[in-house]
This record gives structure tokens, C-alpha cells and sequence, in this order.
């Protein structure tokens, strides 16, 4: 009897996958990676179990072609990241009913009705159990085939040349995309295209005589059998070897009561069709209506009896009990695994704030070093700057007596705009760091309210002073220095500086005016 299988995955970089690999292992071919810098040649002529590979074209380019090489390296080349999907293979059961060529043929037209539904270009390999496999346990009557598919849609240029585009096809497209085109969900996809291939396959087996395939599961058709569990490749090579494992026992357990399922169904069948013979047969006597003579089905299920359904369904039932037993320890284990990783995302969001704590902290703490290192090296900077000797414009000096009063404080005025022209080439500096300008700006503010006061302080000194000479000659030296100071730092100063040394700068001005015109009045001017 036949068996339904279709099933679908995807080639992908980010499993480490290569179309051009899998396209030649599946066809029992030789390719070369045309993309790689070494040119890795994939060689799988040697291998056996391949009854055939062919490219199936969508029937809108059926009169090109184009080779087997030339069509995957095409489509590694269109596929920038590295994790893209590269193709994507369905794989189907063949009917061992079917002679060799009906079974090719059934591939290569299901193969081209994916390539029209989804306008791409098919690879179909179809293959048969080598010896090796049969001896393993494999059935050698386990025909399937391979139907690679590109990932993205197939059209021909003006020299009719074919060439993959741009665009994705509807199969590789996200849920949200399809659902923009009007297309249905991805899952649902999948079941249309496993719906396809059973009507594909039963108008053949139809047309040959043989029993159908049904693409839905045991449970939607009404057959209450338990699937077998995973047995795990270290369970599965023990079988091999003849070594009993726990999983293999529970599977053939699984096996006898499967069986005994299925004959009940299979009795129930003929219950059902000697049911429905015997009704046609009353039909027909009665001329009713004309039956056509139905072949018989040809199979001949085993004598069940009730012990033996009493017994499959206590069999079925303490393996279903076993199964939620099963499905509820693996919900526990999962949950537990939840509350884990909950558990885990927590502790490194601790971890995570701790250290990001420690590294402000660290930060902090190395600002906190560094600007002190920075705020040492000006004091020491400005102390030595202090400590140098005075270099001043001595013109302004030479009619004045630096030991009058108002020479010490002209003294001072210079000395200080000698350090404020010094801190100013500091800051210029490019070693001086943000924070060493900042003290700087600090100290040169500083220094412009001394400069200000000291210039106060002179002035009021001139008016004060009672000998016209020295008042004429102090107030000219006061002002010559003021004049060429002013334009200098004015423009650094802040606005309320500006102001108080503007207010200095009339002041001068004025007693200098003051001064020079009372002079031209005792001269009789």
C-alpha cells in the first residue's frame, strides 16, 4: 500500500548549508563552487541510490535551458547575506506500486507544478534504498524524490538567456508580506502544497488501479494509532547491531498495537463494503436501478477477535497514558527550564548593573585622578609663572618712581597683564587639557578684576596727588598703559568686566583731559 510523505525544508547559510553542495550530493553529481576563492569542488558521481536528476523549468521558459552548475552557483551569487535561505527541497514518496517511469514521471510533473505555482526553476533527483541502507532497515521500497527549488523567481533576457531576479518567491517570503500579497500563511501554504501532491499522486494511482493516499493525518482520518517515539542515533545503532534498547522495545510495542488498530479498522471496512454489497445485490434483484459489478478490495485483513480488540485497546490505552505521562513531564521540564532562563536573564541584569556600576564608579574615580593631576600641573604651572621675573614694557616706567606709591601699584597693573598675556598663550596651547583651560579662564577672570582694581586704585592716586607735574606725568603713564592693555584683554573679559574697565577707561580719559586743559589755562592758552 502506498504511503504519503511530503515534507518541506529550507537550504540555508546559516546551518552552514550550500546550494551547489546540496544540489550534487542529491543529484550524484560533480559541481564546482564557482563563488569560493579556492573553487570547491563538491564530487558525488560515485554515489549511488540515484535512479535519475533532471532541471524542471516552469512552463513559461520550457523552450530554454540552462545546467545544473550554472543554475546554483546563480543562485549562491543572488543571496548577499550569510545567513540567507539559498533553495528550498520538498521531499515525497514515491508509490512502489508505480513502474519506474509512471514513478518519474509523477516527480517531474509535481515538480513542474511547484515551478509554475511559484515561477522558479526545480531540481528533481529521485532516488531508491542503496544495499547498504536496505541492510540497515531500510525498505527497498522506499522510491522518493528530491525536489530542490530556487528561492527566487526565474525569467530570460532579450538573448533568451535565463537568469534568476531579485525578487523572492511567494514560498520565501515572510508571514507579513504574504499577507499584503492576499496570501494566506506560510503553515497553511505548506498544507495546500501536501493537499497538491496527494490529488497529484491519486489521479495516477487512480488511472493504475491502486489504493489512494490520504495527506491527513491518522487521527483526521478516524485510525486511533500512536506514532512511534524518536529513537536518537545511539539507540538506533545499537538496534542495528542486534543490541535491545528501551526505546526499540517501546516502539515495537507501539508496532503490535498498531497493527492490531489497524486490523480492526481494516474489519470494519469490510463490514461496511459486505454491508454495501449486499444492499447493491438487494438493488439490483429488485431492478431497481443497475450497479455496475465493483472489484473486490484486495486485501484480506486478519481475523480479529474481541479478546484481540480488548486487548490493542488496552494497549493503546496504557500507551496514551504513557504519552501524557510523557507530555506532561515535558511541559514540567520545559516550565522549569522557563523559570531557568528567567531565573538566568535576571542575574545578568544584575550582573550587567553591578558592572556597569563599578565601571562608572572606576570612571568617576579616574576623572576625579585625572583632574586632580590636571589641576597640580597648573597650580605648579601658574606658581612658576608667578615666581619669574617681572617683563614688562619698561617705556611706561621710565618717568615714574617705581617706589611712590603709584609706581608699585603701575608696578602691579603691568605684572599682572604680563600674567594674563601668559595665561592666554596657556590656553592656545594644544597639551592643555578642557579642564586646565577651565582653571585658566578661572584665574585669567581673576586676574581681570585685580587688573581693574589695581587700575582704580592708580587713578585715584593721580587725582589724590597734590604736585601738578607728577599728576600730569603719572596720568599720562597711567593711561599710556591702559590704552595699550585694554585692547588686548577686552575681548576676553566677561560683560560685567567690560563694563567696570570701560568705566576705568572714561575715567582716565577724562582727568587726563582735565588735567591737559587746566595746563593750557595756567599757560594763558
Amino acid at each position: 500500500m502506498a504511503i504519503f510523505m511530503a515534507s518541506t525544508k529550507s537550504i540555508s547559510r546559516a546551518k552552514g548549508q550550500s546550494a551547489i553542495a546540496a544540489a550534487a550530493y542529491r543529484a550524484g553529481d560533480k559541481l564546482l563552487d564557482e563563488n569560493k576563492d579556492h573553487g570547491k569542488l563538491h564530487d558525488y558521481e560515485k554515489r549511488s541510490g540515484v535512479l535519475s536528476a533532471d532541471i524542471i523549468l516552469p512552463t513559461g521558459l520550457a523552450d530554454s535551458e540552462i545546467g545544473r552548475a550554472e543554475l546554483w552557483n546563480m543562485a549562491e551569487r543572488n543571496e548577499t547575506r550569510k545567513n540567507s535561505r539559498v533553495a528550498r527541497e520538498w521531499l515525497i514518496a514515491l508509490p512502489h506500486e508505480l513502474g519506474e517511469q509512471d514513478r518519474k514521471n509523477l516527480a517531474h510533473d509535481f515538480a513542474r507544478t511547484l515551478a509554475d505555482r511559484y515561477q522558479v526553476i526545480a531540481d528533481c533527483a529521485i532516488h531508491v534504498p542503496t544495499d547498504k541502507e536496505i541492510e540497515r532497515g531500510a525498505s527497498p521500497l522506499n522510491f522518493h524524490a528530491h525536489i530542490l527549488l530556487t528561492t527566487r523567481t526565474a525569467t530570460i533576457d532579450y538573448d533568451g538567456k535565463i537568469y534568476l531576479t531579485k525578487d523572492k518567491a511567494d514560498s520565501e517570503i515572510s508571514d507579513d508580506d504574504r499577507r499584503k500579497k492576499g496570501l494566506p500563511r506560510m503553515s497553511v501554504e505548506v498544507k495546500a502544497v501536501r493537499e497538491l501532491w496527494e490529488h497529484t499522486a491519486n489521479k495516477v494511482l487512480e488511472e493504475k488501479g491502486h489504493n489512494l493516499i490520504d495527506s491527513r493525518s491518522y487521527k483526521s482520518q478516524g485510525i486511533d494509532l500512536v506514532p512511534q517515539i524518536k529513537m536518537g542515533k545511539d539507540a538506533t545503532h545499537m538496534e542495528r547491531k542486534g543490541i535491545p534498547t528501551a526505546k526499540g522495545q517501546f516502539n515495537r510495542e507501539i508496532i503490535q498495537s498498531n497493527e492490531l488498530v489497524w486490523n480492526k479498522h481494516l474489519a470494519n471496512n469490510q463490514k461496511t463494503n459486505d454491508l454495501a454489497d449486499r444492499t447493491i445485490a438487494d438493488l439490483r434483484e429488485g431492478k431497481l436501478f443497475i450497479v455496475p459489478d465493483m472489484p473486490k478490495p484486495n486485501f484480506k485483513p486478519k481475523k480479529v477477535t474481541q479478546e484481540r480488540i480488548d486487548s490493542a485497546n488496552d494497549a493503546v490505552n496504557r500507551l496514551k497514558a504513557i504519552r501524557l505521562n510523557r507530555e506532561k513531564a515535558q511541559q514540567v521540564e520545559q516550565e522549569r527550564l522557563r523559570q531557568q532562563q528567567i531565573a538566568t536573564v535576571e542575574r545578568k541584569k544584575l550582573e550587567q548593573a553591578e558592572q556597569e556600576k563599578l565601571e562608572r564608579q572606576q570612571r568617576r574615580e579616574q576623572r576625579l585622578e585625572r583632574i586632580a593631576m590636571e589641576t597640580g600641573e597648573f597650580k605648579h604651572y601658574y606658581q612658576r609663572l608667578e615666581q619669574q621675573p617681572l617683563s614688562v614694557d619698561q617705556s611706561h616706567l621710565q618717568k615714574i618712581d617705581q617706589n611712590s606709591e603709584f609706581g608699585q601699584r603701575l608696578v602691579a597693573i603691568l605684572a599682572t597683564d604680563s600674567l594674563m598675556q601668559a595665561l592666554t598663550l596657556y590656553q592656545d596651547d594644544p597639551s592643555t587639557t578642557k579642564h586646565q583651560r577651565t582653571l585658566a579662564e578661572l584665574q585669567y577672570e581673576r586676574l581681570g578684576n585685580d587688573l581693574i582694581s589695581h587700575s582704580q586704585s592708580a587713578l585715584e592716586n593721580v587725582k589724590n596727588s597734590r604736585h601738578t607735574v607728577s599728576q600730569k606725568t603719572n596720568t599720562a603713564a597711567l593711561k599710556g598703559v591702559f590704552d595699550a592693555m585694554v585692547p588686548e584683554h577686552k575681548q576676553n573679559f566677561s560683560e560685567a568686566q567690560q563694563e567696570r574697565l570701560q568705566s576705568v577707561s572714561v575715567a582716565i580719559d577724562d582727568h587726563s583731559y582735565d588735567i591737559n586743559r587746566s595746563r593750557g589755562m595756567t599757560l594763558g592758552f
